[in-house]
C-alpha cells in the first residue's frame, strides 16, 4: 500500500510540475510547501475518516446523538480544511505567479479526477 502511494504521490508531482512549467527556482521554493500543504490535509482528513469509520450512515446502532456529533465533526472538518487552504494559499502566493498559482488548483483537481477515472477502469477490468 505505502509503495503504491509513493506511485502515486510521484505521479502527482511530475504532473503538478509539468503542468505550472515550474522553473527550477520555483520548483525549490513550492515543493517543500506544497509537501506540509499536502500533510497538513492528510492528517486532518484522515482524522475525520477514523471518527466517522464508527458508523455507516443507515447503521441502526446509530443514534441522534451520534448522527448529530458526525454531522457538526463534517462541517468542522470542512472549515479546518478550509483553514489550511487559506493559510497555504499565502504561502504559494509567495513562490508562484498568480497565473502558475490559480493553476495550481485546477490541476489538482483534474490529477483526482486522472486518478479516480484510472482507478474506476482497472476496477471493471478486475485488476487489483
Amino acid at each position: 500500500m505505502d509503495d503504491q502511494r509513493e506511485k502515486i504521490e510521484a505521479q502527482k508531482a511530475a504532473f503538478i510540475t509539468e503542468q505550472l512549467q515550474l522553473t527550477a527556482e520555483e520548483a525549490q521554493k513550492f515543493w517543500p510547501i506544497y509537501n506540509q500543504y499536502n500533510n497538513s490535509k492528510e492528517e486532518l482528513t484522515h482524522g475525520f475518516f477514523k471518527d466517522i469509520r464508527r458508523f455507516r450512515p443507515n447503521d441502526e446502532a446509530m443514534t441522534d446523538k451520534d448522527a448529530s456529533e458526525l454531522a457538526d465533526n463534517y462541517i468542522r472538518h470542512a472549515q479546518k480544511m478550509l483553514d489550511i487552504q487559506k493559510e497555504y494559499h499565502l504561502k504559494f502566493k509567495e513562490v508562484l505567479p498568480p497565473k502558475k498559482l490559480l493553476k495550481l488548483y485546477n490541476v489538482e483537481r483534474e490529477f483526482q479526477r486522472m486518478l479516480l477515472k484510472r482507478l474506476g477502469e482497472r476496477k471493471m477490468s478486475g485488476r487489483p
